[in-house]
């Protein structure tokens, strides 16, 4: 039994009418005919009476009809929802985040793709670089929006966006009068950094941006997150330097300045298995690429 002779049959009860059903199926009236009863023979039952002026339904038939149109509709739907996960239209997509990127490119990027992919399963977690590196590696998510540099070779990595630091203070620091604070008045001050273990790159850079200004960061508290970070100088701890997007937005007890000449930079890149084939992924890539270049 195959799929075509249940839809020949379904055709035949639905008219009942063997000319206008084959008419309906572009096949010509005698091979329909011997199909239907080939059907019959092999489930053993009568489908349908026929005589020359009418056709019917059995008991049997009707039975038959209604559980066919339900697998009918069933394969339908498999055959669907097959297509869409080629397409990348639906699935499920692990994502992690540094959660700084919430303040930049990646709000943008989620609501394109969910514009887009409205069946995509999206689920989230925020974790740090390092987390999200290591996550990877072991399959827990299936991309990664991070902070490089990163040295990680079994990794595709791409840059979505780049942004200048600017330079964090507590609202009653002396720097804070100033329209902008060049790195060099920074040498001496304490400092509340990411981690070196959570973004060891980010955290190099900085120091280099630090040493290049004429001296090294003195490091007095780390922090996993950015938002503790930002947290830390509101309470008059230290001095730090964050994404120009996270000083864009308010944050009580703190006074955000651009870095005067220079500025270093920072960027937001997507992380990802190279051997992931998975078209969900590959839609969600494409997104991003899309929106960070608007």
């Amino acid at each position: 039994m195959e799929l075509r002779h249940l839809r020949y049959f379904v055709a035949v009860a639905e008219e009942l009418h063997f000319h206008r059903a084959a008419e309906r199926l572009h096949i010509s009236q005698p091979p329909l005919s011997q199909q239907i009863r080939a059907l019959e023979t092999e489930l053993g039952v009568q489908l349908l009476e026929r005589n020359r002026r009418s056709v019917a339904l059995t008991a049997a038939g009707a039975v038959f009809l209604s559980e066919v149109r339900e697998i009918l509709a069933a394969v339908d739907a498999a055959a669907e929802s097959a297509r869409s996960v080629a397409r990348g239209e639906a699935g499920r997509l692990a994502l992690g985040f540094v959660g700084s990127a919430m303040h930049g490119a990646l709000p943008g990027v989620l609501r394109a793709h969910r514009r887009a992919f409205p069946q995509v399963e999206l689920v989230l977690t925020e974790l740090p670089t390092a987390g999200q590196l290591e996550a990877l590696r072991a399959g827990r998510i299936d991309v990664g929006v991070i902070r490089p540099p990163v040295r990680e070779p079994g990794l595709a990595l791409e840059s979505i966006h780049t942004e200048p630091f600017v330079v964090a203070l507590p609202e009653e620091h002396g720097l804070a009068a100033r329209r902008e604070v060049a790195l060099a008045d920074l040498v001496g001050e304490p400092f509340v950094l990411l981690a070196r273990r959570e973004a060891p790159g980010l955290h190099e850079s900085l120091e280099q941006a630090m040493a290049d200004a004429g001296g090294v960061p003195r490091v007095v508290q780390e922090a996993r997150e950015m938002q503790t970070v930002v947290g830390l100088v509101a309470a008059g701890l230290g001095v730090s330097l964050v994404p120009a997007s996270v000083g864009a937005d308010q944050h009580r007890g703190v006074a955000f300045r651009p870095v005067a000449g220079s500025a270093p930079t920072v960027e937001l890149a997507l992380a990802w298995r190279p051997d992931d084939r998975s078209p969900v992924l590959a839609a969600f890539l494409a997104t991003a690429r899309e929106e960070a270049a608007v």
